[in-house]
């Protein structure tokens, strides 16, 4: 009884959650601020407490789940219909690098540190401070950077050339292995794949660490690095 009663409890919480959810809308994963991050937390811990809850901690779990969504989806409707709610309940961006400065009082004020931001414009591509011209923190925590114009890759629009429209690539090679219903979704079989190794003279599929296919059979290989590479940014 007492285990029926904890299976009736759970499904209830995960239908609780899911409604509340719903009503907020994709907005937490998509442009999650830390205001966000954080009520996706607490929710998520009340609808835990209340899969377990028994009597009257059940109901009074379940106030407190629906008074968290309610009030959630309620500021999320606020911000999107003012914008002093929204720098509010979301935060400003801050701008932490402009022309070559880095603006101390802004990392202060993002409690980010110097090697923090080079990781993240290292994420972003930038091995260089002097290629980007501007660094911009988001409320939802990712850093924005605007390119020197000079180091800006050329587009075709650029050079006022046609290009075909790219596709998505397909893994068919992780970790030695062969992924075999990417290779069929691609429209190949294995028997292609061992052709074009071949060709391209690696036939020992467990020196692979990654391969990847695009729809016109280009396939590109990424090789399992034997040595360990030394760290110089730290």
């Amino acid at each position: 009884m007492e285990l029926l009663r904890t299976e009736l409890t759970a499904l209830f919480s995960i239908a609780a959650l899911f409604v509340i959810t719903k009503l907020i809308g994709y907005r937490q994963m998509s442009q999650m601020s830390t205001f966000d991050y954080i009520n996706g937390i607490t929710i998520g811990s009340i609808g835990a407490e209340l899969a377990v809850a028994e009597g009257k901690e059940f109901w009074g779990w379940l106030t407190a789940l629906a008074v968290y969504g309610f009030a959630t989806w309620l500021l999320a409707v606020i911000a999107d219909h003012s914008v002093k709610a929204r720098r509010l309940v979301n935060g400003r961006t801050i701008i932490l690098m402009d022309k070559g400065k880095l603006y101390d009082k802004n990392f202060r004020r993002a409690h980010l540190d110097i090697h923090e931001f080079q990781m993240e414009c290292r994420s972003n591509g930038y091995f260089d401070l002097s290629q980007i011209q501007t660094a911009v923190l988001e409320p939802n925590g990712k850093i924005s950077i605007l390119p020197v114009t000079r180091n800006r890759p050329a587009t075709p629009e650029d050079l006022a050339l046609a290009v075909a429209q790219e596709t998505i690539c397909g893994n068919v090679i992780m970790d030695g292995k062969i992924m075999q219903k990417n290779l069929q979704n691609l429209g190949y079989n294995r028997e292609w794949l061992e052709k074009q190794l071949e060709k391209q003279r690696k036939t020992k599929l467990s020196d692979i660490f990654l391969a990847v296919c695009s729809p016109d059979g280009t396939l590109t290989i990424f090789e399992r690095a034997d040595k360990e590479h030394r760290d110089i940014l730290e």
